[in-house]
């Protein structure tokens, strides 16, 4: 894993959310936070967009960068393929707003994102993971634990 790597960039974090905006001033807001995990109302489905604010470390000079999403059942999307990254002279940090758009999710269960940096010959790879529920599944769930209370009360 990168992060055993001693000149390996940290990953901080990633937030998962609805939106990201650039605002006045420098600012970004992030619109409708997850905490790691999305539920739909029906698997498949499409939402219009999926957004990623991640932020690196032990960063500086030229990178590129990738982020693909892999689903439960091992489809891989390429978001970004090896885009050049230029981390500003004296800069330690990096952050990368990704938006995958329109997102489909095809299967419930565990989604991988995989953020690679690459940096000459040195290849990190970073993974994120988060959920996916079918929201009609949950309702059907939750109707038979309740049912089954009411019958032994």
């Amino acid at each position: 894993m990168a992060e055993n790597q001693t000149n390996a960039p940290k990953h901080e974090f990633t937030i998962l959310c609805d939106d990201i905006r650039a605002e006045m001033g420098g600012k970004t807001s992030l619109m409708g936070l997850y905490d790691h995990h999305i539920v739909v109302p029906k698997v498949p489905f499409d939402l219009p967009k999926v957004c990623f604010y991640t932020k690196f470390s032990k960063m500086d000079g030229q990178f590129k960068f990738s982020f693909s999403i892999a689903s439960p059942n091992g489809d891989r999307k390429d978001v970004i393929k090896d885009s050049d990254v230029q981390i500003p002279e004296g800069a330690t940090e990096g952050t990368f707003n990704v938006i995958a758009s329109p997102f489909t999710a095809n299967a419930e269960g565990l989604y991988e994102v995989i953020i690679g940096l690459t940096k000459g010959s040195d290849r990190f790879e970073y993974v994120y993971k988060f959920a996916i529920s079918d929201g009609e599944r949950l309702q059907k769930e939750f109707e038979k634990a309740r049912d089954t209370q009411k019958k032994d009360n």
